[in-house]
């Protein structure tokens, strides 16, 4: 049987540098861990580096990732990372911000901003599926996986998953409430609907990064999008 699990606890508003412990703990130290910064910056292009760092923490999670693994994804040294972003913390919530903001766009315009209505919804999950059906492409959600790895540590994160849930949620209510314009959804079902496909696409999440099959992932999503259709 596999014993509990200890997830590192962090706190982000503590400005001193952290280092992990034999237990899995994560431990301010007071010496500071990063490089020296030894004249002019290396310039370079800020988005691109956010894309890389997003992508190694979304594919490796927060402990397993290295400052290491970080420059070797990104090009630029370490000096350069520190001075730019400043701890590895720092550096992934940047990460996290940078992730939301792209899912809330993404969000903002299939769901909140499209003309249809249960169609709409059904665009949504589509998008999901293309990202399963991608080779190799099994990360999940960079918000839930924080959530399921690093808990209630943090309250900074804590508010980080409690907009995306929010976000989700307005723009399930606003396409629901598209489909009750078009006569293709009850209007008394709207929240409760919205609430629903808020935990399903939490829940997906959790199943793609745990494994699940392509099979499984797709019959997920169309038993969603039929109970969507269903009096």
């Amino acid at each position: 049987m596999i014993g509990p699990i200890v997830l590192p606890m962090i706190d982000f508003r503590n400005s001193g540098s952290r280092s992990l412990s034999n237990s899995g703990i994560l431990h301010i130290v007071t010496s500071t861990d990063t490089a020296p910064k030894i004249g002019r910056p290396r310039e370079f292009d800020r988005d691109a580096v956010l894309r890389a760092v997003v992508d190694v923490f979304w594919e490796k999670g927060f402990a397993a990732t290295s400052i290491g693994d970080v420059v070797e994804r990104t090009g630029l040294s370490k000096s350069s990372l520190y001075g730019a972003f400043g701890s590895k913390e720092m550096l992934y919530r940047t990460a996290l911000d940078r992730y939301l903001d792209d899912h809330r766009t993404m969000v903002a315009s299939v769901l909140q901003g499209g003309n249809h209505g249960l169609d709409d919804v059904d665009a949504f999950f589509d998008r999901i599926w293309e990202q399963v059906d991608h080779v190799g492409e099994d990360r999940g959600c960079l918000a839930v996986n924080t959530s399921t790895e690093l808990g209630t540590a943090d309250p900074a994160l804590i508010a980080h998953g409690t907009r995306h849930r929010s976000f989700l949620r307005e723009g399930f209510t606003t396409a629901l409430g598209r489909a009750v314009d078009l006569g293709e959804f009850e209007a008394h079902r709207v929240d409760a609907m919205a609430n629903v496909l808020v935990a399903t696409v939490l829940g997906l999440a959790v199943m793609i990064r745990g494994g699940a099959s392509a099979a499984e992932i797709s019959s997920h999503l169309e038993s969603t999008k039929q109970s969507l259709r269903q009096a």
